[in-house]
This record gives C-alpha cells, structure tokens and sequence, in this order.
C-alpha cells in the first residue's frame, strides 16, 4: 500500500463544510424542508403517471430530473436518497393501480432510472465544462470509469447469454459506482451542504422505522403491505414457498406476519437463547437494506455529535436484528477512537487486522455451522478457480430463478451451494472472474483516500465513514445485500464521494498541503 505523508497546518473544518451557525437556524430548517418536498415529489408524481402508463411515467421522471440536475443539484442528492428509502412505500400504496407483476417491477426500478438519468446529465454537463473540472478530481474518476469500463464488458456478455437478468443485476452492481460519480462532480464543483435535508430524510426514516415496530398492523394496512408483498414473493400456490418453509424448518406461517419472524440476528449463534424477532422491513421494505440504512444514519448523526438523533437510530438498528450492519457500525467504532488516541497509521493497520480476523474467523465458523452465505461465497471460490474469467453479470445469485431449488442440507452435507448465493464476494466472482478484484479494489481504494483525507482534516465523520465503508466491503464476503442492495454500498459509496469532492473543491485534496506518494 502506498505510503501517505500530510503536513497538517493547525485544526481544519471538515472539507467543504460551513460551521451550522452560518444561517440562522429557521432558514436552515425551511431550507431543507423544502428540499426534501421536493425530492419526494419527484419520486412520487412519476409512480403515480406510471399508474396511467408507464411510458408516462418515464417521461415525467425524465422531465423532472433533468431540471433537478441542472438547477438544484441539493435537491437532486436528497431524491436520491429519498427514492432509495421511501419508493417502495409509495409503490406499495398503488399497488391497487397495478394490473402485473412486470409493471410492479418496474415501478420498483425507478429508483435506478432517476440515478441514470442524473448521471447522465452531471457527466454531460461535467463533459460539456459547465461543471469546473480540478486535477485532484481525475483519480477518482479515472478509477471509477475503469472501474464501470470493466462491468461493461461482463454485462454485454452476460445480457447475450441470461437476457433481462443481466439487466437487473447490473443495477445492483453500478449503482455505487454511479452514485459516487455523480457526489464526487457535484460536490468537487459547488458549494453543496447536504446534512441539513440528510438529517431530515433521517428523522423521517426513524419515524417510519417506529411506526412499523410499534404499530405493524397498522402499518401494514396503512402502506397496503399485504399487496405488496403477494406482488413481490407471489402466491404461495404459485411458489409453494411457505411449503417449503414447513418441510425445512418445521416452522407453519399462519399469516403474513409469521414469514417476518426469526431468531435474533437471524443467525444459529443465537439459536439457543430463543428469542424470536419480527423482522423490520422500513419503508424500503427490505430488511437488510434497511438496518445497512440504520447503521449509516447512526454513524452520521453521532459522528456529527447529535447524540440523541443517533440514540434512537441505534436502537432501531438493535431492534432490526441484522449483524452485518451491526458489526459494520461497531467497527467503525473502535476504530475511530484508535484513530483519534494513536493517529491514523496505527488505526489503519488494526482496523485491517481485525478485518482480516474477522473475514477467516467468519468463513471458518460458518464452515462448521453450515451458515448459507457461507456456503454461497464458497461456491463462488470454487467456481472462480474453475473459471477465473467469469460467466457474465446475470448469472447466479439470489435473483437466479433457481435459487428456490437450492438443498440446502445438500449444501450443508458438500461444504458450498450448487451456485453463489447470499455473497456478494462470490456472486461477483461468478460472473465477473479475475475482474471482480478490480471493481473491489477500487471500493477499497476510495476508503483509503477517505481515510487520507481524514487524516488531514481531522473530522470525526470522514474517519468513521472511511473505516465504516471498509468493513462493509469485508462484509461483502458474507452478505449479497452488502454490495448489491442500493441502501448499502451505494449510500456508503455517495456520501464518500460527496467528501472527497468537498476535499477536492476546497484544496484539503491536491492542495500543496496534502500529498498521496
């Protein structure tokens, strides 16, 4: 690894941060109030035309963004993170309105589609010199482009061999990288402060996230979950999943609510303490997505000092009882505070060697107890040694029609899956081959650079984000949703690029003050 050496010149402000009493507090607050508005209303009003016709729905996301992208660039950050959090809730509410299960899957993808759209226009307008381009900013954008470049190339293979498959898996696969272009242009270029309308996006997560543990029922006939959900796993007739359930675990799900149960953390280590959980599924409506969610709004309220704001997202995340996140969030931790008693060297250096302990301990472990994303990312090992060039994006993974076929006391009695599954690591392996270390070394490599620029300005949040992202990218190897659901890395990856943009703009980054050798 490369050595870092950074003249530090005094106490520095966090890189392209105004102190929160630049603006009166009331102006602050209506400021963000009326951009948060704003980006749900562009989420909403494009699902409500799709209703009426999908074409129309696309042409007003289109009319809508485009603008967004070149008026208000605040506002174009917080429909993103809206549409990531909140456009499924607003989905689920139509579902009346929606006559197949091809339309409700592309209302579920708009999400996608505004970060297209929004990246297109940032990379025309950046291209086209409308948005001052700096030396420093070439790195990232250079790594990041190959980084893209080389999934490119694996997706025109595998949408020749798996069709719409390709399609959907390179959604989850670009989006981070997506994601951080856009943050780190915008935020190279102007003079952006997103923390305002995040911590509103946050407080309305916390209430939802709130709502549904307290209320469930409630919520559920308040969102129409119970449509929703026959939409997205389909009838038990038609899939014989909870069947299959039965035949499995023994357990018989009398109702939507029993399919939500598990065991804390969800995981055997805690089999024997008996205490069963109902899953939070937040208005994303997916579980693991939403507590990755949790632990990033945690580790940015606290890290910003609002300790009772990140309090209550710390017990929803408990509350969420996925130890990904969890463990994401409580490296982060420790590392930061080594970080702040013995520098960064220091901090760096065991942070990666509890990572690393951490990353065998899990695979041998999991080895033992036959854990599924275990299994998943030893199939991807083996299949990588097999063919260490790759099958292409589409195949394998959870989105593989015939991951409901899957043994899984087969899996258990020959040590792997008969495909990777439950891993990012692996399933990235499967179709992307030897490439797959590109793309992870790059996600490693922005972490770093973080953790530089930390180094020098001293901030509490660009440590923790940088030591948080790195964990995440070791949790890849036991996770799918680490990488691949869009409120995991890509929020992560997107709040990255908007420091290391921010570094850039204000000299903290390329400076002659700031020197990566």
């Amino acid at each position: 690894m490369a050595n870092v050496s950074i003249r530090h010149d005094g106490p520095q402000r966090a890189a392209g941060t105004a102190p929160e009493t630049d603006r009166p507090l009331l102006e602050t607050a209506i400021r963000a109030l009326a951009t948060v508005a704003g980006a749900l209303f562009i989420v909403a009003l494009p699902l409500v035309a799709n209703a009426a016709h999908s074409a129309l729905g696309l042409l007003t996301l289109a009319a809508l963004v485009i603008p967004c992208a070149l008026l208000s660039p605040a506002t174009l950050v917080a429909t993103i993170f809206c549409g990531f959090i909140f456009q499924n809730t607003i989905v689920s509410m139509l579902t009346g309105w929606v006559a197949t299960k091809a339309e409700f899957d592309m209302m579920r993808a708009y999400n996608f589609f505004t970060v297209c759209i929004a990246w297109a226009t940032v990379a025309s307008q950046f291209l086209a010199g409308r948005l001052p381009g700096q030396p420093a900013l070439m790195p990232f954008l250079k790594a990041s482009v190959a980084a893209l470049a080389l999934i490119g190339v694996y997706f025109l293979l595998g949408f020749a061999l798996y069709g719409t498959l390709a399609i959907v898996n390179l959604r989850n696969i670009a989006t981070p990288l997506l994601l951080f272009q856009i943050s780190v242009v915008l935020f190279a270029s102007l003079p952006l402060r997103p923390g305002p309308a995040l911590t509103l996006i946050g407080l309305l997560l916390l209430f939802c996230g709130l709502a549904e543990f307290l209320f469930r029922n409630d919520w559920l006939v308040l969102t129409n979950g119970a449509a929703y959900w026959n939409l997205t796993t389909g009838p038990n007739w038609a899939t014989l999943a909870l069947d299959k359930q039965v035949r499995e675990t023994g357990l018989v799900a009398g109702g939507l609510l029993d399919t939500f149960r598990i065991s804390l953390f969800n995981s055997p280590l805690f089999a024997d303490l008996d205490i069963a959980m109902l899953r939070l599924f937040g208005p994303n409506m997916h579980a693991i997505s939403f507590a990755y969610c949790l632990a990033f709004f945690s580790l940015f309220t606290l890290y910003r000092g609002r300790m009772l704001q990140a309090l209550a997202f710390i017990v929803l995340l408990v509350l969420a009882s996925a130890k990904g996140p969890v463990l994401v969030f409580l490296l982060a931790g420790v590392s930061w505070i080594v970080f702040q008693l013995l520098g960064s060297r220091v901090a760096l250096a065991l942070h990666l060697l509890v990572l690393a302990v951490y990353a065998v301990s899990g695979v041998i472990l999991g080895m033992r107890i036959g854990d599924f994303h275990v299994l998943g990312l030893m199939a991807g090992l083996a299949e990588f040694v097999a063919n260490p060039l790759g099958r292409g994006i589409g195949a394998g993974g959870n989105l593989s029609p015939l991951f409901s076929t899957i043994n899984w006391y087969e899996a258990q009695a020959v040590g792997r899956t008969p495909f990777p599954v439950e891993s990012s690591v692996g399933v990235l392996l499967y179709q992307m081959g030897i490439a797959a270390f590109a793309v992870i070394g790059v996600y490693a490599w922005i972490a770093w650079r973080l953790l530089a620029l930390a180094r020098f300005t001293r901030n509490a949040l660009h440590a923790a984000f940088a030591f948080a992202l790195m964990a995440l990218i070791v949790n890849g190897l036991f996770q799918e949703e680490a990488y691949f659901a869009p409120l995991a890395l890509s929020i992560y990856m997107a709040l990255a690029g908007m420091m290391l943009g921010a570094g850039v703009r204000t000299g903290a980054i390329g400076g002659p003050q700031f020197t990566v050798k």
